[in-house]
């Protein structure tokens, strides 16, 4: 479940980063994941920027390799494949416990197994088309946890299991980066394309600066607000892809339940905290839960803030996101 990108810096960030007290910056872009990276560190020593720079593009490349199911070396197309038991890297098997654990979490909401079902509706490739019941129904027998099992770095799985580290990957990529920035001592703004990190302080306020995009105006946002370093600011939304059919539209978050795209009244779910790549998959498994039930989520799991965006343009956000403004006045601060 690729996002595209959910969630940008706004206007007001940048300005307070070009007047802050960093000596240095270092900054760069890339694509991975199918989708394009930025990068930029800030620190009082070129290079420690460099340095730190150079090892995060690494270790992007490094999990893209292992992760991209279109390379046939990687990881997942191998685990995609006939083999019923298959030796992986010590990354791919924490991000599969990470995995589990959100499938644990959400009662299945979150689930990589779903890969059938998105290749069902085209969402694999572009190449789109509304299945029959009949089809779905079928499809969806190959879904499921029960399909995998881990132990140390051997998975073991059912031949016609397939995985999609879509809606995770980001998310564990994101966490591994904060880890290098941290360690290097640098702040850092890194964009994974929908997931943003933040590492540090913003050296003039403290606290960062993030936009959310408007889910009815793509190209505009919505809202800002601020929060502390060291946490993974994610946003999922139905906008993000989707294709239209006889006059509807059908969008890739897939209802694990239906195998059919969620029926949610949540526009977009942006899901802020320490852990990146629970943030990624919680922010998929919350837009699938609708308004009620991921409210009684967050509630339950209170280890993350969130803001969720509803059809009927009301944003309901936690204590946490702190100077939260609007930026389209037709919506409205529940």
């Amino acid at each position: 479940m690729k996002k595209a990108v959910a969630l940008f810096l706004c206007g007001c960030f940048w300005l307070s980063m070009c007047s802050c007290n960093f000596k240095k910056e270092a900054k760069t872009e890339l694509t991975a994941m199918n989708t394009l990276m930025s990068i930029r560190v800030f620190s009082s020593s070129k290079a420690n920027n460099q340095e730190s720079l150079q090892l995060l593009v690494d270790r992007i490349n490094e999990l893209d390799a292992l992760f991209d199911a279109n390379n046939e070396n990687s990881d997942v197309a191998i685990i995609n494949g006939k083999n019923t038991e298959i030796k992986i890297s010590e990354d791919t098997a924490k991000i599969i416990e990470k995995s589990i654990l959100a499938n644990t979490l959400t009662d299945g909401a979150f689930d990589i197994t779903i890969m059938p079902v998105l290749k069902l509706w085209g969402f694999d490739n572009g190449n789109y088309g509304v299945p029959k019941k009949e089809e779905i129904k079928r499809t969806l027998s190959l879904v499921g946890y029960d399909k995998l099992f881990l132990e140390d770095d051997t998975l073991t799985k059912e031949e016609n299991t397939l995985i999609s580290l879509g809606g995770i990957a980001k998310g564990y990529l994101g966490d591994e980066l904060l880890e290098i920035a941290k360690e290097y001592g640098v702040s850092a703004v890194i964009s994974l394309g929908g997931n943003i990190v933040l590492c540090g302080e913003n050296a003039e306020k403290g606290e960062w600066t993030v936009g959310v995009k408007n889910p009815l105006k793509t190209d505009e946002l919505v809202c800002a607000f601020k929060h502390k370093g060291n946490v993974s600011v994610v946003t999922s939304g139905g906008y993000e892809r989707s294709f239209k059919k006889d006059g509807k539209i059908y969008h890739h978050i897939i209802d694990t339940k239906t195998g059919e795209p969620a029926k949610s009244d949540l526009l977009s779910v942006t899901v802020i905290g320490e852990d990146g790549a629970l943030c990624d998959a919680f922010s998929t498994a919350l837009f699938s839960m609708g308004k009620e039930k991921a409210v009684k989520f967050a509630k339950e799991h209170n280890d993350f803030e969130y803001i969720f965006i509803t059809e009927n343009k009301e944003i309901i956000a936690t204590d946490g996101v702190s100077s939260l403004e609007l930026s389209d006045k037709t919506f409205i601060i529940k």
